[in-house]
């Protein structure tokens, strides 16, 4: 997701094919005799957002879109603005709404437009001057690469691996033996046999665990990532202090709610595998 506006997702083939920022600050000049005037920061101006989206009936329906957003700005809505990182910009308020119809069917109905929206900050009275937004923070998440396999799996392939060096080597010692005539020739055979069967078997074992292994990687290559923006979203909501806007809050509830059905979808795959017979040698 690119960023949230309230109800209204930016994300897919909604993400803005342009957005622009900017911020000011306010100087008051004080006049001085004889003197240029020196300058004094008397605080700063409201921040103001502009993004420029593309609907089309390939995706969506267009003016149902162009709607929703009309709806806001009529009501005068104030509106929570959060970015796809769960970074809380601040509230809102849409003051421009310019559309351009770019297909149009037979009848009339909009199949393309582009949609420049302006939006302005609105800051609370209660708000302090120099925050923006309510105090949640949130890292960036990070894609890690695929899990290794755990250490238990690594433990069992290691003593198959074992198992087979020391047949391996009792082998050796066989023949050994059977040139230094300690051990009949028949005999010596027979050992070999049975410990080659044992070779065979522990390595058997270790390529079927080291297969299953590398399948449960495969399935699990999402996992990371929708792991760690779970967590990024968790983070938010564990280190939430005080916020009076329940807004807010229930965008936060709802994005970690979403995380965490993205985690049990990217888990089902794993979870299936290992379930079966493959996955469970």
């Amino acid at each position: 997701m690119f960023a949230q506006l309230g109800d209204h997702r930016f994300e897919g083939l909604k993400t803005p094919a342009s957005f622009s920022g900017s911020e000011a600050v306010q100087f008051g000049q004080i006049a001085r005799i004889n003197r240029k005037p020196v300058v004094q920061p008397t605080g700063r101006e409201l921040a103001e957002l502009s993004l420029t989206l593309r609907f089309t009936t390939d995706f969506c329906e267009p003016s149902e879109e162009i709607e929703a957003l009309r709806g806001s700005m009529q009501r005068f809505e104030v509106l929570p603005y959060i970015t796809g990182e769960g970074r809380i910009v601040g509230k809102f308020v849409i003051t421009s709404l310019d559309v351009t119809a770019e297909r149009c069917g037979a009848d009339g109905r909009v199949e393309m437009a582009t949609v420049t929206l302006g939006l302005l900050e609105s800051v609370g009275e209660n708000e302090p001057a120099a925050a923006t937004g309510t105090a949640l923070s949130s890292r960036n998440p990070v894609a890690q690469p695929a899990a290794s396999p755990v250490p238990a799996a690594a433990a069992s392939i290691t003593a198959d691996l074992a198992t087979a060096r020391n047949g391996v080597a009792g082998i050796g010692r066989t023949v050994a033996s059977i040139r230094q005539r300690t051990t009949s020739f028949k005999r010596g055979v027979r050992q070999v046999r049975q410990l080659a069967d044992g070779v065979q078997e522990a390595y058997a074992t270790a390529k079927t665990k080291v297969t299953a292994t590398r399948k449960i990687i495969a399935r699990a290559s999402q996992l990371p990532t929708s792991l760690d923006e779970a967590i990024a979203w968790a983070e938010n909501l564990a280190r939430l202090d005080d916020t009076a806007d329940l807004t807010v809050l229930e965008m936060q509830v709802g994005q970690l709610t979403a995380s965490a059905a993205q985690v049990t979808a990217d888990a089902a795959p794993v979870v299936g595998f290992v379930a079966t017979k493959e996955g469970g040698e």
